[in-house]
């Protein structure tokens, strides 16, 4: 009995042995039919078959290119490496694959492989494609193409990542790799590769790389994940086509160094979802890693720095389609949340005289993409504005509690105008509203104000800042001005009331100070109140400004309404004349 037993044993396990080298030679002949075999070369050091679960385990398996390919594929400019200790084939046709050595199988799962992407070239090509000049009454040749690959999932699982671009001189590796796939279909044409599939996913645990060059030196982030349903792709060697269902992508924690270690830039969230068109951040930030000194430093003229964040970004009907198959860029609405923006300009360089900014209804204009943004909405808005001023000095302006909407972006018609809507408090004493109008057509905007009433004093640290006049006392009644600006010049009417004025100018300390805007003289003299008496008219005047060449649309804005204010304090000749006439009447 123990005989028998012995013999039984040894004879199911050498049966069994020898079953698993004719799968293993199954398994290379199946791989080796086929072009990809003409590229790449499959090796592996033993498998083992459960013929009761139709499953194939196969251990220390090694895909990589060959040296030297077996038929020349020149437009093949990339290629890939895999490794792993463990590939699971899962419910194959065991049977079938002994007999004809073809591979049929619903599952495959690649557990830790270490995967090595080598990019060079515009399209990165790593398989051949059929032959096209196959004449069809030739007999087939020993390869076949990949045509009848069909595949139930296909998963990678805590896979690494080695990805080297030669082109852009960019290496990178990627930890924690999950990859999903399910009813994968694959078909060979001469010339034309088919790939489709139901579902897709693909997740990565955390990112981190420093890349030697570009404007970008480190990048990570965490949670990054892409989602894509009902997906087929049609390559050619000059082509890809693509279409799916939906499309999903997101992340956290994103944090990238710019080259030059300037800039820091990080977000909390990213998400975007196709079917919802929709594309969402929370807490993007923009924050210098140096000083104001360091960053001027560059910089022969005048320059704006800019740093800020923003608690909430949301995009609302994105048209995709749009963007991605005719590279149209279609948004319904983009809202904006707690926005918080530092500026800062040294004046003590000089300005760029050759610098010529255009309106935004010009800057829209000029950008290449068509583009359709029917509004964009800002609430909750800070911005500090620091100058430094030619004595060396510092003067701040806030903008708080801001509001901004603006309607109709667009480079497709220029029927309408942009519409820009703002209302903000200065220095959280003024609330200042504005609305304004950007033509398409030429290099001008209309524009009207208000401001509500305040006491005048609360506004001495911003008219400290800029001028050597201090209000002692005063009520703004009511401010407000409307206007329309040329490339040029601007012009408009302003209707400023005020009631006991009184205006310290301390000239005799400032001799070498003098202000285009507002040009006090040492022997003004104001009038306290605006109508001068309870019967009298009040003061409504016109004004005018020169358009300093180098500065945009909001210098205009600023300097009309600051000569809106000197006319109605100091009338010039032909507004004295009006208010006169107007006396009369």
């Amino acid at each position: 009995m123990i005989s028998i037993i012995i013999t039984l044993l040894t004879t199911v396990t050498v049966v069994y042995n020898y079953f698993n080298h004719i799968a293993s030679e199954a398994l290379l002949k199946s791989f080796n039919s086929t072009l990809v075999a003409d590229v790449y070369e499959l090796k592996f050091e033993n498998l083992k078959v459960d013929i009761f679960e139709g499953s194939i385990r196969v251990f220390n398996v090694d895909l990589l290119p060959r040296e030297k390919p077996l038929h020349d594929y020149p437009y093949i400019n990339s290629s890939f490496r895999l490794t792993t200790e463990n590939l699971m084939l899962e419910k194959v046709e065991i049977l079938t694959l002994l007999k004809t050595n073809d591979l049929h199988v619903e599952k495959i799962s690649i557990t830790k492989p270490e995967i090595t992407l080598m990019l060079t070239g515009q399209r990165y090509i790593m398989l051949p494609f059929k032959d096209s000049t196959v004449i069809q009454n030739q007999p087939a040749e020993k390869e076949e193409s990949l045509g009848s690959l069909k595949l139930s999932e296909f998963q990678l699982i805590d896979a690494d990542f080695h990805v080297i671009n030669d082109g852009k001189q960019r290496e990178y590796k990627v930890n924690d790799f999950d990859f999903s796939l399910y009813n994968l279909g694959v078909e060979q044409t001469p010339g034309k590769n088919k790939v489709s599939f139901d579902h897709v996913t693909l997740s990565i645990a955390d990112v981190s790389w420093d890349l030697e060059k570009g404007v970008v030196q480190h990048v990570g982030f965490k949670d990054f994940k892409v989602g894509v349903d009902s997906l087929a792709i049609q390559l050619t060697l000059d082509t890809v086509t693509y279409r799916f269902n939906d499309f999903r992508t997101g992340m956290r924690d994103l944090d990238i160094q710019t080259s030059d270690s300037l800039f820091d830039i990080k977000m909390k969230s990213f998400n975007l979802s196709y079917l919802d068109k929709t594309i969402k951040l929370e807490k993007v930030s923009l924050t210098p890693n140096v000083s104001h000194a360091v960053l001027q430093w560059k910089h022969k003229f005048q320059h704006t720095e800019f740093s800020g964040s923003i608690a909430l970004l949301e995009l609302k009907q994105v048209n995709f389609d749009s963007l991605l198959y005719v590279r149209k860029l279609f948004i319904d609405e983009i809202n904006l949340d707690s926005v918080k923006a530092s500026l800062f300009r040294d004046k003590l360089k000089p300005m760029d005289s050759a610098r010529r900014p255009v309106y935004l209804g010009q800057t829209v204009s000029t950008i290449k993409m068509p583009i359709l943004i029917k509004e964009v909405t800002v609430t909750n808005v800070h911005l500090e504005n620091t100058e430094r001023k030619p004595d060396s000095t510092n003067a701040t302006v806030n903008i708080t509690n801001g509001k901004v909407k603006l309607k109709n972006i667009t480079n497709l018609s220029d029927a309408e105008g942009l519409v820009m809507e703002a209302d903000a408090y200065i220095n959280g004493k003024a609330l200042f509203t504005a609305a304004l109008t950007f033509s398409y057509k030429k290099p001008q905007f209309t524009f009207k104000g208000e401001v509500s009433k305040f006491n005048l004093p609360d506004l001495n640290p911003l008219i400290l800042a800029y001028t050597p006049a201090k209000i002692n006392a005063g009520i703004a009644d009511e401010i407000s001005f409307s206007g329309r600006a040329e490339e040029t010049t601007a012009t408009g009417s302003m209707k400023f009331l005020y009631h006991d004025l009184e205006v310290d100018l301390e000239l005799h300390k400032q001799a070498k100070w003098k202000s285009s805007v507002l040009a006090f003289a040492a022997n003004t003299v104001l009038n306290k109140n605006n109508p001068v008496s309870g019967d009298a008219p009040p003061r409504i005047v016109q004004f005018h400004i020169d358009r300093d060449m180098t500065k945009g649309f909001v210098n205009v804005l600023i300097k009309s309404l600051l000569n809106g204010l000197k006319e109605t304090m100091i009338m010039s000749k032909e507004n004295r004349k009006a208010n006169k006439e107007l006396r009369k009447k």
